[in-house]
């Protein structure tokens, strides 16, 4: 969770499973969220960057997300795509970051 003066302005997760069409894959990031008001801040990168530390302390040696509106971001930070799916009524893009590099 991202604080500023004691007020949550963003979240990110680790999960086991995000995606039921793709239970192969684990685990996910997910849930990355920051409120508009708080947005293009560092905010998001600074919450990717830790639950990317976390992964890496677990062991984890991939972890993968899908988005349908940050693959951008998800790129500048190391992500890779995995291809393009249809999910939840909409086209979103599956992506996997090597947490051994």
């Amino acid at each position: 969770m991202a604080l500023v003066d004691s007020e949550a302005v963003g979240s990110a997760s680790l999960v086991v499973c995000d995606m039921d069409t793709r239970p192969e894959l684990s685990p996910w990031l997910a849930a990355v969220y920051v409120l508009p008001a708080f947005r293009r801040r560092g905010i998001a990168t600074a919450l990717v960057t830790h639950a990317l530390a976390q992964a890496r302390r677990f062991g984890d040696r991939h972890l993968y997300l899908w988005t349908d509106s940050a693959a951008s971001l998800y790129r500048r930070l190391g992500w890779h795509p995995l291809g393009e799916e249809p999910y939840k009524g909409k086209t979103v893009l599956v992506m996997v970051c090597d947490l051994q590099t």
